[in-house]
């Protein structure tokens, strides 16, 4: 199978179009991560409620010293979602009054490898962001 790289999303690129979605609707982004900096990957507020976003990508930045290959496989995807939720959970704990989401590229690999869990995501009252390559952010 032959994949266009760039059309697989890193996690650089998500986070910064979804800044401009939230940005658009009204949101003032506090803080956010790119590269390997450590900490929560958008922290945002609107009417006294924070948003606290963890991010991922379909595959590294061209500069990370771990990337091993183009694009992530499903196993990469499915821990990368595992890690994602674990950082919410403690995010949760720690901000117990605030409001958490995972945002992933809208890429047929990721669908395919954790699409049917996202809807679950809702039962914890996490907010699901799809980011289309051209920008267009869909929430679940």
């Amino acid at each position: 199978m032959n994949v266009d790289k760039e059309s697989k999303q890193t996690e650089d690129e998500v986070v910064q179009k979804l800044i401009i979605h939230l940005e658009n609707n009204g949101w003032i982004i506090d803080s956010f991560c790119l590269g390997h900096t450590h900490g929560c990957d958008i922290v945002a507020t609107k009417n006294k409620i924070e948003l606290v976003i963890e991010v991922k990508g379909a595959r590294a930045s061209d500069n990370s010293p771990v990337k091993k290959r183009d694009f992530f496989d499903s196993g990469q995807i499915k821990t990368h979602f595992g890690k994602s939720m674990v950082k919410v959970l403690e995010e949760m704990h720690k901000r117990p009054n605030s409001t958490f989401g995972i945002a992933h590229p809208d890429d047929a690999d990721i669908r395919k490898a954790i699409g049917h869990l996202v809807s679950n995501l809702k039962k914890l009252n996490i907010i699901h962001y799809w980011v289309k390559i051209n920008g267009e952010i869909v929430e679940e």
